[in-house]
């Protein structure tokens, strides 16, 4: 009676924990997906009169931005900004500028951390009075190398950790509340040992993904990112409050297995179950998922588990057979056949959640071919087919022979090896998964351009174009002029028209406004109808030179 109660006790406790962990873990709030900057002020490329109070960066869902690295160039590769970044709210980041910058172009850069913990950045440029020698700015010249590749690939070697100890944790803990129920104590008793240090590992892989994180968001090494300042900021993000309750979940299931070991009534061993089932939501909430609604969060929540209850709950039954010694085969005939009836249910949760986060998170066929995302995702796909195989030869074969200690010598064999390569493949299968959500999501991949750029030959000068957004209705045009060899090219005049073959419509006229002498641009072109436009461009080099050059551009639904 008293064990009863005492395990009562210990599943109300665990059930308030949970729930207070997935309360305050989804209590961050939702955004719509990976994050892109929506808008610019100023604008990119556009020509001011004097010198803005602030450079102001818009996205569209909540951003990171405690590394801080908005910065603002004059042509000379100097700083002239003041270096406080600022947050309105959420989505916009602002940063001050020297109101007495002289004529020129300045280049804008920026890195900040998207809601799903991927590090993104950019550049844009603008103009005082007039362009500078170097319209297009200099970016490429202050741009740092991004995110350094050892630091990349040590971030996904312990990803790697993270994912495979969690999945080993869960799994165990549920493997010996149910299938190992019956193991004799002295492998209960080595059962708990493992759950014990793989709880350990975890929270020490956990710990160094956020030192990582701290690089990989601010784009620097490994000595820098493992300055409390660099780890603080990260902490101060979804990611790094997730992996610091992992961390937390860790130790809690290390030091509860341990303790489990000194208690033979096996209170302490059911209680493994709490620190388990709330370490299932973590991956969930620092990942794609966080970020894509309540839909994908909930396919991905349900697929992390039944991956953790069929990836480590296996890896678990294994580790029991293999220390049973001589009662292997009787726990096998007693465990395995309870483990299969888990497995079956998980492997039917798997493919629906996993259907479920790819429709959510590719958004159209051709995201699966034409982004790494989607490859990286029939990877996946591949290596599960060969797993599901083996699983159903085992359900089939083995498990009945198995349940009834009929089994030879041969056919234990062969259950054992089948069940060897499973645990190779699910190996496998994270590994690809470490790399997957590194990635942004297909459907953020595959969205068209904001913007339409090309360069093109005009007569012995190169031209080059921008039409911005490339949709329907107003749209903002530039046209450079330049040398062969990239020097500007000035021009005495220019004239622009727009014909839509397709639907009959044209030519339209376009005014260009001159505002430098290769450069030449309009605030309101209208195009009426999507579709290939035909953008027809007359140059004039003197009195006697005429260039003309035609170019598609595709024209979008507004």
């Amino acid at each position: 009676m008293d064990t009863q109660a005492n395990r009562r006790a210990v599943v109300r406790r665990g059930a308030t924990l949970i729930a207070v962990t997935l309360a305050a873990l989804i209590a961050v709030p939702m955004a719509a997906g990976h994050a892109v900057l929506v808008s610019t002020t100023p604008g990119n490329d556009v020509v001011l009169r004097e010198a803005p109070r602030a450079v102001v960066l818009r996205f569209n869902e909540h951003v990171e931005s405690a590394f801080g690295s908005v910065r603002v160039y004059d042509s000379q590769a100097r700083r002239v900004d003041d270096g406080r970044v600022e947050r309105p709210d959420e989505r916009t980041v602002r940063i001050g500028v020297d109101r007495r910058l002289a004529r020129g172009t300045y280049t804008v850069t920026w890195r900040v951390v998207s809601a799903d913990s991927h590090p993104i950045s950019g550049a844009f440029v603008f103009h005082i009075g007039v362009p500078g020698a170097i319209p297009a700015g200099i970016a490429a010249q202050v741009l740092d190398g991004g995110t350094p590749r050892a630091v990349s690939v040590l971030f996904t070697v312990v990803r790697f950790l993270v994912f495979a100890l969690l999945l080993l944790v869960v799994g165990g803990a549920v493997a010996l509340a149910y299938p190992l129920q019956t193991a004799a104590t002295d492998v209960r008793w080595r059962l708990l040992a493992a759950l014990g240090v793989w709880g350990a590992m975890l929270a020490l892989a956990a710990l160094a993904s956020i030192v990582l994180q701290a690089a990989a968001a601010g784009g620097f090494g490994l000595a820098q990112a493992a300055h409390w300042n660099s780890v603080q900021a990260v902490l101060e993000t979804r990611f790094g409050q997730v992996a610091l309750v992992q961390v937390a979940l860790g130790l809690v299931v290390a030091a509860l297995a341990f303790a489990a070991r000194r208690r033979p009534d096996g209170s302490l061993a059911l209680a493994l179950l709490i620190p388990a089932v709330a370490l299932v939501p973590t991956p969930s909430l620092a990942g794609h998922a966080s970020v894509s609604g309540g839909l994908a969060l909930v396919a991905d929540l349900v697929h992390v588990s039944a991956a953790a209850v069929w990836t480590g709950g296996l890896a678990f039954v294994v580790v029991a057979l293999v220390a049973a010694g001589e009662e292997r085969w009787p726990l096998a005939a007693r465990g395995v056949p309870r483990f299969s009836r888990l497995a079956v249910f998980s492997v039917a949760a798997l493919l629906v959640s996993g259907s479920v986060s790819a429709y959510e998170q590719v958004g159209a066929w051709r995201g699966f071919w034409e982004t790494t995302y989607g490859l990286l995702l029939l990877a996946k796909v591949a290596l599960v087919l060969p797993l599901l195989a083996l699983g159903a030869y085992n359900n089939r074969y083995a498990v009945p022979r198995l349940k009834k200690q009929i089994a030879s010598i041969i056919e234990q064999r062969r259950f054992l090896r089948a069940a060897g390569a499973e645990l190779a493949i699910m190996a496998a299968i994270v590994g690809v998964t470490a790399v997957l959500v590194t990635e942004p999501p297909a459907k953020a991949s595959i969205k068209p351009p904001k913007l339409f750029n090309t360069t093109a030959p005009l007569g012995n000068l190169e031209l080059n174009m921008t039409v911005e957004p490339a949709r329907t209705g107003p749209n903002v045009i530039h046209i450079y002029t330049f040398t062969q060899r990239g020097v500007p090219a000035p021009t005495a005049a220019a004239r622009l028209s727009a014909t839509l073959p397709g639907k009959s419509l044209g030519p339209l006229r376009i005014p260009l406004q001159r505002i430098g002498p290769f450069h030449y641009t309009v605030s309101g072109a209208t195009f009426p109808q999507p579709g290939d436009w035909q953008m027809t461009i007359e140059a004039r080099r003197g009195e006697f030179e005429a260039l003309t050059q035609t170019i598609t551009v595709p024209i979008r639904e507004g």
